[in-house]
């Protein structure tokens, strides 16, 4: 297999450009980094194209056979480690990388339990909290004014779970409407002892960052609010801890 050297190939051109968001939308692919995600992936995602350092090829064997993709097929490609960094988003790339289709988006109401996260930044946050949903056997993410859903961090730190449960951006209006129409509870140090209560389920959760919490407009217009209990002076989770402890309360 011929190795490719040149960051100018078309193939690596078009991985390094998924690093932007606007290239992501106009392609509708994203960039996949890593064995651990790639290996968790749903086979029915489908892998574009694979691009691998020479040390990973009895790793990518294995994928290939998952994905029922032939060593000869050119959506196959090694790479040299500069042209795995030239695109790759990590410091120290794995030696694995893929492009493949972006999941839909598309809105739909909450068809069980669900979360709705409201201003969290930070993408590893986010990719977290998502991960989590998917093994909680949460359906639906939604996301108010947070990290980008398809940013390399959020889909590595989601680590596949951003394939397995449907996550959507939404805008205010939309976020009232589901905190007013589904069961609400927001996560909020002023509530009643979550680890007392069995919520009524399904269940829409909300939570907020860790800075700002949840705003005032869903605040005004949810069903319940339910706290953590803390000790030694400590006032505040980190979102994804606290959503994690959250949604394993009600399964």
């Amino acid at each position: 297999m011929e190795i490719i050297t040149s960051t100018q190939n078309q193939y690596v051109k078009l991985a390094r450009s998924l690093s932007q968001k606007k290239y992501r939308l106009e392609t509708g692919l994203i960039l996949a980094e890593g064995i651990n995600l790639l290996r968790d992936m749903p086979k029915e995602i489908g892998i574009e194209y694979l691009f691998f350092t020479h040390y990973r090829h009895d790793e990518v064997l294995t994928l290939l056979e998952k994905y029922g993709i032939d060593e000869s097929d050119k959506r196959v490609m090694c790479v040299t480690d500069s042209v795995m960094e030239s695109f790759a988003d990590t410091v120290t790339p794995y030696g694995i990388a893929a492009v493949v289709r972006m999941p839909s988006t598309a809105y739909t109401d909450p068809t069980g339990n669900a979360i709705l996260l409201d201003g969290v930044a930070d993408p590893g946050n986010v990719g977290t909290v998502i991960r989590t949903a998917a093994a909680a056997g949460y359906e639906d993410v939604y996301l108010l004014d947070c990290a980008e859903v398809f940013s390399p961090k959020v889909i590595r730190s989601s680590l596949g779970g951003i394939f397995r449960v449907r996550v959507h951006e939404v805008d205010l209006e939309r976020a009232e409407k589901l905190v007013t129409e589904f069961n609400s509870a927001v996560l909020d140090m002023g509530g009643q002892n979550l680890l007392e209560t069995r919520l009524k389920t399904p269940v829409l959760l909300i939570a907020g960052s860790e800075a700002h919490g949840v705003r005032e407009s869903l605040r005004q217009k949810t069903k319940a609010f339910f706290a953590l209990p803390m000790k030694n002076g400590i006032e505040s989770l980190n979102v994804a801890v606290a959503a994690a402890i959250a949604m394993y309360q009600t399964v």
